[in-house]
């Protein structure tokens, strides 16, 4: 299950997922970020990551008013090299939204941790996961706290973390592969 879903056609992908609770929502989320990351799209520039980075920021402040939140984004350049080291001390930004009581149904309660590895899988990113899961916990119809930072790993160039001073970008000088 967790090296060959991702080779599943978006049918085969859509019936596997059909089984969970929102499954549907699921499924067309997770195409979403395949087709995204096997795309061969332009690099997206580092103003548009900062914007996709805020927005994010700014969905995320719906749902916790921790100030980390309201800090400006700082943007790190980095290597590849050194990208490990220079995160170190960081977050994901999802970890100022863990201490919230989500009130998940409980028809829906172990689906995100039977799937998650899966769903990591696909682009090896929990930001990703993330967002592929959110129908499970929140109001799809509302905000959509997740979507800008899943966008942003799968561009594996723009890392969009939190340390001690608030929120950071780091940016590559190359994309890994």
């Amino acid at each position: 299950m967790h090296f060959l879903t991702w080779d599943l056609s978006d049918d085969a992908l859509h019936r596997c997922f059909e089984v969970l609770p929102v499954g549907r929502q699921m499924a067309n989320r997770a195409i979403e970020m395949r087709s995204l990351n096997r795309a061969d799209t332009p690099k997206l520039s580092e103003e548009s990551a900062v914007d996709l980075f805020q927005t994010g920021l700014d969905a995320y402040s719906k749902f916790s008013d921790d100030p980390e939140l309201k800090k400006p984004i700082r943007v790190r350049q980095v290597s590849w090299d050194d990208l490990n080291s220079a995160t170190a001390n960081t977050d994901r930004v999802a970890v100022l939204l863990e201490h919230i009581d989500w009130q998940i149904p409980t028809e829906n309660s172990g689906v995100g941790s039977f799937l998650r590895e899966t769903l990591y899988r696909l682009a090896h990113s929990y930001d990703v996961v993330d967002y592929i899961e959110w129908p499970l916990i929140g109001d799809t119809q509302s905000v959509e706290p997740y979507r800008s930072f899943a966008i942003l790993a799968i561009t594996d160039i723009y890392f969009p973390l939190l340390d001690e001073a608030g929120p950071v970008l780091f940016v590559t000088n190359n994309k890994t592969g």
